[in-house]
């Protein structure tokens, strides 16, 4: 029955390839299609499929993913253009992502008395990072203000890596098997996790990153390997900080960092990687959401995680952006729609599965679920209404460039494309 699977996804990626492009002007977006055809695919709904795919090759595939995403993502974010005084994707980023974490824990402790503070905050970092692939057409569109376009891609593309820490710390709490640490012992963890993961993820991507280079402009390495380097160098970061006790997606984050900032040479080819290979991984992912973990969720569906998921989406992320932004000169239909445009998906679909796959405690069932009931309505409500919502407020702003020409919108922007390339506008 793995085969039959494998044969359907493979046809569907052929298929849906072929019509892609009329199926996205009808706000039919890749990760809706897949996590329907995985979820038509799983045995809870279509009923002839076996299901019992091993845990260990879901957690394998969907970890894969997010270690290429992040390093391919950190690789083309210029930190000194987005770090610059008054930076609009860093004030989102620095201050927005901790609020939302925030929001989302006292949201969560509020519908759901059974979580601790320490569950109740991991469920909100979990669903704090946005993943823009879900909005595509809001990033693609040439009548978005570049600028606007360019916090959203940038936003989505290092807010996972920015989260991850977050994650990791809060797991790390709630596991039973943590309790006898101690206060020290605990933070002796976390910063064991996070400075030797990073130390070896800068390590892997500067020192590999430098050689890759020095190869390419030495003419000793063929084009097609260059982009094969990427893989080897998230991997070599990944494995590194497993092999030295750190947190393994932070390397991979840091490696992309350190690739960027010492090789960047190499990170068109990087770039090539993310937009072809990357985003084939992503698609099995939805697929693997759609097939191991939206039906389950769908069975424990009920009112709270309903409210919850909704208030996620319409008001926690929307709150945490408007509060970031606050004092930055942008119209309000621009706040509105940056906080509209956070999509949860890749990023909240592996932390999901890694809360369920690295340790056991009481709410880990809930936290799963309520997650893939978020994700699953984020995909429906985002890529449905990335088109129509880019041309409303398009229609809103159109008028106000002549009038208000000082208005961050309608700046010149220095591109730093993180998942999708964008022109300057």
């Amino acid at each position: 029955m793995e085969t039959l699977a494998f044969a359907l996804l493979s046809a569907a990626i052929l298929l849906y390839g072929g019509f892609s492009r009329v199926l996205q002007n009808r706000s039919v977006t890749a990760p809706m299609a897949f996590a329907a055809l995985g979820l038509l695919m799983s045995d809870a709904v279509f009923g002839t499929l076996d299901a019992s795919v091993p845990e260990r090759v879901i957690e394998l595939v969907t970890e894969l993913t997010l270690v290429l995403v992040l390093f391919a993502d950190a690789a083309r974010v210029r930190v000194s253009a987005l770090m610059r005084e008054g930076s609009i994707p860093a004030r989102m980023l620095l201050i927005g992502l901790p609020l939302a974490v925030a929001l989302g824990g006292l949201a969560a402790h509020a519908l759901f008395p059974q979580l601790g503070w320490a569950e109740a905050m991991l469920l909100g970092a979990v669903l704090a990072p946005t993943d823009a692939a879900l909005g595509q057409a809001v990033i693609t569109d040439d009548a978005v203000p570049a600028q606007v376009r360019q916090t959203v891609n940038v936003e989505s593309g290092l807010n996972d890596g920015l989260a991850l820490p977050m994650v990791f710390i809060l797991l790390a709490f709630v596991a039973p098997d943590e309790a006898s640490r101690g206060a020290w012992g605990w933070a002796g963890f976390a910063g064991q996790q996070i400075v030797f993961g990073a130390a070896a993820g800068l390590l892997a991507g500067g020192l590999g990153g430098k050689w890759v280079e020095v190869a390419v402009t030495r003419g000793w390495m063929t084009e097609g390997f260059e982009k094969l380097s990427a893989v080897g160098l998230a991997l070599i970061a990944f494995a590194a900080a497993e092999l030295i006790g750190g947190n393994s997606f932070i390397a991979a984050f840091a490696a992309g960092l350190a690739l960027g900032a010492f090789a960047g040479r190499v990170c068109e080819a990087v770039a090539d990687f993310g937009e072809t290979e990357g985003q084939l991984l992503s698609l099995i992912t939805f697929a693997i959401f759609g097939f191991a973990l939206l039906p389950g969720a769908l069975a424990a569906l009920d009112w709270r995680i309903a409210v919850f998921a909704a208030l996620s989406l319409i008001a926690i992320r929307p709150l945490a952006i408007w509060l970031s932004l606050a004092g930055v000169r942008l119209h309000l239909s621009t706040k509105l729609f940056l906080g509209w445009f956070g999509p949860r998906g890749l990023a909240s679909i592996v932390f999901a599965v890694i809360v369920a796959g690295r340790t056991d405690f009481a709410a880990q069932d809930l936290i799963l679920n309520v997650a893939a009931i978020t994700v699953a309505l984020s995909i429906l409500a985002h890529g449905l209404s990335a088109r129509p919502l880019a041309r409303l407020y398009v229609g809103r702003i159109s008028g106000l460039k002549a009038d208000s020409p000082e208005m961050r919108e309608f700046e010149e922007i220095e591109p730093s494309p993180a998942r999708f390339r964008i022109d300057k506008g």
